[in-house]
């Protein structure tokens, strides 16, 4: 008989708001879509069972209440993360020799997944990128949201159009980030495990 014993791993608060930032993403993302479908310019309209909100009022509460779940649930990670030293630990200690051997063997298509102690130079300036991103997604949200009240902000970005655009193109890379960490995790089954509180720790044979 074949037994595997588990264990958790990952703090409680990490994976709470990790969990909750996927809360928050797919239900930005389905509401933006309804939204976007409100007067589409580059491709679309999207489905109507891929949206949220049934309309663009509907789907205007839907995205702000998802848009403040994700900056308050991202400031108590970097509050924690801070706290915690796992910040500094896991991110913060990027040189320029290991980015450069993780960098070829990820071309080499020999990058080994990293533990959940661990992150690779690969891992780390993908989420370093996913963090201005998300600021610029913000910033252009609050630039759409209030085009006359924050008319520096949208002026930066080009104005309200040229901002909705910058915006949608976040949007597109944000999820082709989801997309990579997705198929990451697949590949990896006990890096989704030690997000779910568990890790494959062994395996034991026993004959009776």
């Amino acid at each position: 008989m074949t037994t595997r014993t588990v264990a958790a791993v990952h703090p409680g608060w990490v994976r709470s708001v990790h969990w909750t930032h996927v809360v928050a993403f797919f239900v930005l993302i389905s509401s933006g879509w309804q939204i976007y479908d409100a007067d589409p310019f580059w491709v679309g309209p999207f489905p109507a069972w891929l949206t949220l909100g049934g309309s663009l009022p509907g789907a205007l509460q839907w995205h702000f209440t998802a848009m403040w779940l994700l900056v308050g649930n991202g400031l108590l990670a970097l509050t924690l993360g801070v706290a915690s030293g796992r910040l500094r630990r896991l991110y913060l200690t990027l040189g320029p020799a290991a980015s450069w051997r993780d960098l070829t063997a990820l071309l080499r298509g020999r990058l080994a997944h990293s533990s959940t102690d661990q992150r690779n130079a690969v891992q780390r300036v993908a989420y370093g990128t996913v963090l201005v991103l998300l600021v610029v997604m913000a910033s252009t949200g609050v630039a759409m949201w209030k085009p006359v009240q924050f008319q520096v902000l949208a002026g930066f970005f080009g104005g309200y159009e040229c901002a909705r655009r910058i915006h949608f193109a976040g949007m597109a890379l944000l999820g082709a980030f989801v997309i990579g960490h997705v198929a990451l995790a697949l590949s990896a089954p006990r890096l989704l495990l030690a997000m779910l509180g568990m890790r494959l720790r062994s395996r034991k044979e026993s004959r009776s």
